[in-house]
């Protein structure tokens, strides 16, 4: 991630949603960031509020680790948190030499309510509105969805106002999809997930499937993944097809026979009971299903098959970038826990001392970081002219680089003035200050 957070806000409820606590916080622009002009558009962040924020991004970081360890252990609930706040999230942690798993460890759990929403809308008729978009889809966006079932002044895009929206649908969601609501609650996390499907012979699987959604009945093959995700196979898909079935077309297709769940991202899964409770587009037989499911677990091709899945995996590249190497050494993490600790409650003066001592290079870049913007007076006055001169040089670059700089924020600017007469002097200041960064 290249960006950064610039507004955060939660809420902690009870069970019922009753609202026990909240807390919002802005933060600073990092001197080596160029704001998204597209972002700043929808979420209102002006310019003032960028430079002039009390908080720099790293106590911004370490006050939001502060309030969500307070109130450890507990659900982290959002919209479409797994594909975006919490990457953001991780890496907010991680550039600041924290530990970026705060809300899947010591015992907190995550739950996502926009693939609930999509399952309701699949699964149950009725249970939520949903509006429809002018290409004659239904829209899922969060203030819609919120808006067309009762929720009033909604501040969309504000942090705090999406989290009360969110509040509000998940708390629907329980009321009018109670089924959809606990298959939820069943795969908080990968244990909870694991456990549920855990000797049952088969189960019934929901899938957003990226659009296309797809309900099937499955049996778990094996892990993969490093034994974090499983392997699932659809029992919709006959046993004697597998063995001439094109090997690829196993795991790439659109009606691929088997097919990865996430465990650590609520997959949601219904066992043989709740099946009648649904909307479904085919009618099974459960005995035949049953007797399938035991065929499968017993074939030693389907088996051999499934194994053969990670010669299809995308090998992996090691980014150039710090930023984007967030997965490269989870054991760095543990061996220097200590010396990140320090980092953090050591007096200022004794910070540069522990920086040399950290032996990954990620955690001794964003510490030089952090001392540039907190601490300057730990660097002499050379160093900081050339740290400039390199902050300069990465948010003026003309080459190919993965984070927005300069001139392909003004260039969006200028784009956006052409389809956006109504905001043209919000863009026109916009485009001032980013020339001026």
């Amino acid at each position: 991630m290249f960006g950064q957070i610039f507004q955060f806000a939660a809420v902690l409820t009870d069970n019922n949603f009753n609202i026990l606590d909240q807390f919002e916080i802005r933060s600073r622009r990092m001197p080596h960031i160029v704001p998204d002009p597209g972002a700043i558009m929808v979420t209102g962040v002006t310019p003032e509020q960028l430079e002039n924020t009390p908080d720099s991004y790293y106590n911004f970081a370490k006050k939001i680790r502060g309030k969500l360890l307070d109130w450890s252990p507990a659900i982290f609930c959002g919209y479409n948190i797994f594909k975006f706040d919490e990457p953001f999230m991780r890496s907010m942690f991680y550039q600041n030499l924290f530990p970026p798993y705060l809300t899947q460890t010591d015992g907190n759990k995550r739950l996502d309510v926009l693939p609930l929403v999509r399952a309701a809308e699949v699964l149950l008729d009725n249970s939520l509105t949903f509006p429809m978009k002018k290409d004659g889809k239904t829209s899922k966006k969060l203030e819609e969805i919120a808006l067309a079932n009762g929720f009033s002044n909604h501040n969309a895009h504000d942090a705090l106002g999406d989290v009360l929206a969110t509040i509000f649908v998940a708390e629907l969601i329980r009321e009018r999809a109670p089924i959809i609501w606990q298959s939820g609650i069943n795969s908080l996390s990968r244990s909870d997930f694991n456990n549920f499907i855990k000797g049952e012979q088969w189960f019934l699987v929901h899938d957003h499937n990226n659009g296309w959604p797809v309900t099937y009945p499955a049996v778990e093959i094996c892990k993969t993944d490093g034994n974090r995700n499983s392997f699932l196979y659809d029992l919709q898909f006959p046993i004697e097809d597998i063995s001439t079935n094109e090997l690829e077309k196993n795991f790439k297709s659109r009606f691929r026979p088997f097919r990865a769940a996430k465990n650590s991202e609520m997959p949601l899964v219904f066992k043989e009971n709740e099946v009648c409770e649904l909307k479904l587009t085919n009618n099974y037989d459960l005995d035949e299903l049953k007797t399938k499911a035991q065929l499968v677990r017993e074939s030693e091709i389907i088996y051999e098959i499934a194994l053969s899945h990670q010669k299809f995996q995308k090998d992996f590249e090691k980014s150039p970038h710090i930023e984007d190497q967030i997965y490269d050494d989870f054991k760095s993490f543990d061996t220097n826990k200590f010396l990140l600790d320090e980092f953090h409650h050591r007096d200022t003066d004794e910070k540069l001392a522990i920086v040399q001592q950290m032996n990954d290079e990620r955690f001794r870049s964003f510490a030089k970081r952090i001392i540039f913007e907190n601490f300057p007076e730990l660097m002499s006055t050379q160093e900081i002219k050339d740290y400039k001169t390199r902050i300069n040089e990465r948010i003026c670059s003309e080459e190919e680089v993965p984070w927005t700089t300069k001139q392909k924020a003004i260039e969006q600017c200028i784009r956006l003035s052409e389809t956006n007469e109504e905001n043209l002097l919000e863009l026109d200041v916009l485009k001032s200050y980013l020339q001026g960064l």
